[in-house]
């Protein structure tokens, strides 16, 4: 998606988001309780520093506060307003004093500065406007040793199961809810794209945890910076 549509795109979404995603990640395909798995994955966060990148409406929060500790923080960054104003309300209802929220392209992170102990995204870099460029900018604020956890999808159109028979139904829905523009949705580009991203990728991490989900669609990459 191009940068300069996620506002619209999102800022309309945002109203309906986490709904949208109980119902069709969670109940329908059983897939949200991996945001929790793949957190986990990051180990011990006690009094860690984390950026979050493309925190949305915040359910990454509730799990990164209870690792970090009162001695650790939490930044989260998202370029939709709509999304940066429901990641607030659940800061202010939560009470979260370790967190900040911030306005800012992924791959550009202006103002943000290392070291990070840990950085996260999750549903996010695939729709990114520069994968690549998001994916150094990321390692640039991690610090040697710190680890990078990515939850995204490989593919928009799964192989095989009910999603690859009911994508020529559910695409048009993504694309008129302003989730996913139609150059997300073109599979081809979006697995080149993933591709091209990991062979840039594999030489400065040290992958730590790696596997799949959702009849492979999904994936789940947790490395440690070299």
């Amino acid at each position: 998606m191009q940068l300069k549509d996620v506002p619209s795109h999102y800022d309309r979404a945002a109203r309906w988001y986490d709904a949208g995603r109980s119902i069709l990640f969670d109940r329908l395909l059983h897939i949200e309780q991996e945001r929790e798995h793949t957190i986990d994955l990051l180990g011990d966060l006690s009094g860690a520093r984390v950026l979050d990148v493309g925190v949305g409406t915040g359910a990454n929060l509730p799990f990164l506060v209870s690792k970090v500790g009162p001695s650790g923080s939490v930044l989260g960054v998202d370029y939709s307003e709509g999304m940066l104003a429901r990641a607030s309300a659940r800061v202010e209802s939560e009470g979260y004093a370790n967190v900040e929220l911030r306005r800012g392209d992924a791959v550009v992170l202006e103002g943000v500065e290392g070291d990070f102990d840990a950085v996260i995204s999750v549903w996010c870099l695939g729709i990114v406007h520069d994968l690549q460029a998001a994916l150094a900018r990321a390692l640039e604020l991690l610090r040697p040793g710190g680890k990078l956890a990515i939850m995204d999808f490989r593919s928009v159109r799964p192989d095989r199961g009910p999603l690859n028979w009911f994508f020529p139904l559910y695409a048009p829905l993504l694309r008129a809810s302003g989730i996913d523009s139609r150059e997300d949705l073109d599979a081809e580009r979006y697995e080149a794209r993933w591709r091209d991203a990991r062979a840039w990728l594999d030489p400065r991490i040290d992958v730590l945890h790696e596997q799949r989900y959702l009849a492979d669609t999904g994936f789940i990459l947790v490395g440690e910076k070299r």
